[in-house]
């Protein structure tokens, strides 16, 4: 990326962050648009068969968590599955962990896999592979709260899909997270699996936490809505 700085002579990032990393490589000219989310194509209708199928699920009891994204080392996953062994071992032994997304590091999939069989997890965590958007809404729609545990993100646009579906974010506070989430999510301050789970438990079994979140989420998801994209885009 640096080696672009000097041939560019303006240069637009989708978050703070992002301009951040474009001045520190030797950018001279920066700023920040939104990214263009359709939030609107997620009010279509959920795939019936999965639909059917995670709510069968729902019915055995267990919450259920997602996190949306390729699977890829600098995603985490195999942080997502730490915090699913601390939250079934103290909270609710038949929670179910989602991840949706194509991999990246086929290798770091199975590594991934291997470590939840190891740590009895192997029924509990489901790698659903990428999917139809039909599918992907029906996870959303299934889900008890979003976990995202990433090393990197410079945006983490599936953040903005959970506010839409009003999911409960529990979320590291590193890179672009805190900037994306603003107030509509618990952000902690590291990976501690034990602190992940009962931040987890909190959304789950807090009725009012949930509420407040999702007011917020509401808020939030605003700001990145299509016509205010465009304003901002137009100026």
């Amino acid at each position: 990326m640096a080696a672009l700085a000097p041939v560019t002579e303006f240069a637009v990032a989708d978050s703070r962050f992002n301009e951040g990393e474009l001045r520190d490589a030797g950018y001279p000219a920066t700023a920040t648009a939104s990214l263009l989310v359709d939030l609107e194509s997620f009010d279509g209708e959920a795939d019936p068969r999965l639909a059917q199928q995670l709510a069968d699920d729902r019915a055995r009891g267990g919450a259920d968590f997602l996190f949306v994204g390729k699977v890829s080392p600098h995603k985490g996953q195999h942080d997502l599955v730490k915090a699913l062994a601390a939250y079934r071992r103290l909270y609710d032994p038949r929670a179910r962990l989602r991840i949706v997304g194509g991999a990246i590091s086929e290798d770091y999939q199975s590594a991934v896999e291997r470590f939840a069989k190891e740590l009895g997890l192997g029924e509990a965590v489901d790698f659903a592979g990428s999917v139809t958007h039909e599918e992907l809404i029906a996870y959303y729609d299934a889900a008890d709260a979003f976990l995202c545990l990433s090393h990197h993100e410079g945006f983490c646009v599936p953040l903005i899909e959970a506010m839409h579906h009003r999911l409960p974010i529990v979320a590291h506070a590193t890179t672009a997270v805190p900037e994306t989430v603003a107030d509509a999510g618990i952000m902690l301050p590291d990976k501690d699996p034990v602190r992940v789970a009962a931040a987890l438990d909190r959304v789950v079994r807090d009725t009012a936490l949930r509420e407040m979140l999702g007011r917020a989420a509401a808020g939030r998801e605003a700001t990145f809505s299509l016509p205010r994209a465009r304003a901002v885009y137009a100026a």
